[in-house]
């Protein structure tokens, strides 16, 4: 479902709410000096004002709402039960809450591969969110975000999921600009930049730094061979043993 081009009135609902203010205040000095009479006396400069302080306000409550939504995250089945969008809006809160310019994107479906863009001391970031269940990011996701991130001419790429990554998307994002923010990262993410911590990020969950099973893909446990002629060294095994015997080394 492609996404739809953001209108002016998106994008003021998505700045701060004091450029709709500003901008309703402009409205009503500036306009009723450059507008003809007849337009002045039909109301026209009392709507644009009214307008643009609605917009102001909506944006207000709609920073408010997002913020209250991020401190009430307890962990990752309550961020994986956000629809997509707010999931958006709960990541964008949390990088406001660590210095960046955020830019969101308002519709749905396709986006080029940009959910949010970041700007820091000259610097843009693009994002692009996974609110993903089970189901790790193949390195084609991430190769597909680096060709995004070059064509923005951005300095660094984000990617991130409420899932792992496959071994092979790690092994493409190394030695490159992009970070990889797994299930374990992006509560660690969250907790960090709540106002009270109400997340709690388990040790059972999965990282990106470990694989998975080249069979069936599920993540592996790392082993250790008891006999034979790598006895003792260590080794990634699938937790499906015996069932699936896939393993990979270290």
């Amino acid at each position: 479902m492609p996404r739809r081009k953001n209108s002016w009135v998106d994008h003021l609902v998505l700045a701060p709410w004091w450029v709709s203010a500003v901008l309703a205040l402009l409205a009503y000095t500036i306009l009723p000096s450059v507008l003809p009479m007849a337009v002045v006396k039909g109301g026209l400069v009392g709507i644009i004002t009214f307008g643009l302080l609605a917009i102001s306000a909506i944006s207000a409550l709609r920073s408010l709402k997002n913020s209250s939504l991020l401190d009430a995250q307890t962990g990752l089945d309550s961020l994986r039960d956000l629809p997509w969008k707010r999931f958006e809006d709960v990541l964008a809160e949390a990088y406001r809450r660590q210095g960046y310019q955020v830019k969101e994107m308002l519709g749905s479906g396709a986006d080029d591969g940009v959910d949010l863009l970041l700007r820091k001391n000259e610097n843009v970031v693009v994002v692009q969110c996974k609110r993903w269940r089970g189901k790790p990011v193949s390195v084609q996701v991430v190769r597909e975000l680096y060709g995004v991130m070059m064509d923005q001419r951005a300095s660094a790429a984000k990617l991130v999921a409420t899932t792992s990554f496959t071994a092979d998307a790690v092994a493409f994002a190394k030695d490159k600009p992009i970070e990889l923010m797994d299930s374990k990262a992006l509560l660690r993410f969250v907790r960090d930049v709540q106002t009270t911590s109400h997340i709690t990020v388990t040790s059972d969950e999965p990282d990106h730094l470990t694989p998975n099973c080249p069979r069936c893909n599920t993540p592996m446990v790392m082993r250790e061979a008891r006999r034979g002629a790598h006895a003792g060294e260590k080794f990634w095994g699938c937790v499906d043993y015996p069932k699936c015997r896939g393993t990979r080394r270290v």
